[in-house]
């Protein structure tokens, strides 16, 4: 990996090659500066992997498709690049499942052993950033000396709404994470010092992390699996600064590789499960004093899945919750079986 660009842009998909193409798509029509070269960790095997591959030759995003050394944790690899620019795209097979956060570390720890980049841009596969987003994030890092900085996450399938202003507050009296901004207008008034202050983690759908942050703080943690590894990785990093870009819009879909969006009774039993799990081990780790008040949210939750007919979410909910409370982490043994 000579030749690294200024920008590492990582990307984690299992099994959702439309979402990538898209993110991909999104990502060629960014501004020329500042450069970024593209990782992408595919955990779904080697199907989903060789169908990335050749979707992406097929859709004519990508020229030159060349097969690359690979080494553990990947299975195999291959080298591209975005046609009309100088992007190079790396596309690594997992062994297994590794969850968010181990997908990420997958290319984050051999690229800390290569100079030449100054920071990384974590992004969803479903995330279709505008093309000045990452300028944006580059710029509020270097002029206001933060180590992570978010972007305007735009609400699913409503360009006038806010998702996320930068990410996420974790309110310390009911021990939940709350989007910041949530639903208010894009063109809204703000406060940037006042939603900086409240921030505890940027939101993972798009992150901007400085290599002098992983240099400090370290990867982000992988024993959560699945959500909870950005808030926790924004806590640890808080100390150092965090950011908000305005102007960094990023339209995302929510919820389409992770089974988290939806009705109640759709919603997956992997995501709910985790979801609460990694509430005990966060809150633990940051906050733990809000552990009691933690528990009785899970258990309200369990609560209003079974008033919504949805008896599997409350199962998982407290089972999750049971998890948690005996310190279980990474990938549940029974969520194993690959597809």
């Amino acid at each position: 990996m000579s030749g690294i660009a200024d920008t590492v842009v990582v990307i984690v998909g299992y099994n959702n090659c439309e979402d990538i193409l898209q993110c991909l798509a999104a990502l060629s029509r960014a501004a020329t500066a500042p450069r970024f070269d593209v990782f992408i960790c595919e955990n779904g095997g080697r199907a989903a992997y060789e169908r990335l591959v050749e979707s992406l030759i097929d859709a004519e995003l990508c020229r030159a498709s060349v097969k690359v050394d690979s080494a553990p944790p990947f299975v195999a690899a291959q080298r591209m690049a975005l046609r009309g620019r100088s992007t190079t795209l790396l596309i690594g097979c997992a062994n297994d499942n590794l969850g968010y956060a181990g997908g990420v570390n997958a290319w984050l720890r051999p690229l800390m052993r290569q100079e030449g980049w100054k920071g990384v841009w974590i992004l969803n596969p479903d995330a279709e950033p505008a093309p000045d987003a990452l300028g944006a994030l580059v710029a509020r890092a270097e002029t206001g000396g933060k180590s992570m900085v978010g972007s305007t996450i735009l609400e699913n399938g409503d360009g006038e709404r806010v998702r996320f202003r930068g990410g996420l507050q974790w309110r310390r009296l009911s021990a939940r994470s709350v989007a910041i901004g949530l639903g208010e207008r894009l063109d809204a008034p703000i406060d940037l010092a006042a939603i900086e202050q409240a921030m505890e983690s940027p939101s993972g759908a798009s992150m901007y992390v400085t290599r002098r942050c992983i240099e400090q703080i370290g990867l982000m943690d992988d024993s959560y699996f699945l959500f909870f590894e950005d808030l926790d990785w924004g806590a640890r990093a808080k100390k150092l600064g965090l950011g908000y870009a305005p102007t960094s819009v990023v339209a995302h879909k929510r919820g389409t590789t992770t089974g988290s969006a939806g009705r109640s009774a759709a919603l997956s039993r992997l995501a709910v499960y985790l979801q609460h799990r990694n509430a005990i081990h966060f809150a633990r780790r940051h906050h733990p004093w809000s552990v009691p008040a933690r528990i009785a949210l899970s258990a309200l939750f369990a609560l209003r899945f079974l008033l919504h007919r949805a008896p599997g979410a409350s199962a998982a909910t407290l089972a999750g919750l049971a998890a948690g409370l005996r310190g279980e982490t990474g990938a549940p043994a029974w969520s194993r079986s690959r597809s």
